[in-house]
C-alpha cells in the first residue's frame, strides 16, 4: 500500500470564509499612536505661523509648549480602553 504523506496546508494557501479574526498585534499601541498622530496635527497646525517665526530659543520652548499640549489632547481624545484589552 503505497499511501502519500501529505503536509499542513499553509494559512494562506487556505481557502478563505470572508472572515478575519479581528485581532491586531500591539492594538492598545496603535490606538495612542493614531490618537497622539492626530493631536500632533491639530496642535503643529494652531502654531505653524509662530513656528516658523520664531528662532532656535523660542522654537526650544515653544516645542515643549507643544508637546504639553499635545499630551493634553491625547489624554482627552483617548477612549477609555484598558492596555490589557484585545483589539
Amino acid at each position: 500500500m503505497n499511501r502519500q504523506r501529505t503536509l499542513p496546508t499553509p494559512h494562506c494557501a487556505r481557502p478563505t470564509t470572508g472572515r478575519e479574526s479581528g485581532f491586531v498585534a500591539d492594538g492598545h499601541d496603535r490606538l495612542i499612536a493614531s490618537v497622539e498622530s492626530d493631536a500632533r496635527r491639530i496642535v503643529e497646525a494652531k502654531y505653524a505661523d509662530e513656528w516658523n517665526a520664531s528662532g532656535l530659543v523660542r522654537r526650544w520652548k515653544l516645542q515643549r509648549k507643544m508637546d504639553a499640549e499635545i499630551g493634553v489632547l491625547v489624554a482627552e481624545m483617548t477612549p477609555d480602553v484598558s492596555p490589557d484589552a484585545l483589539f
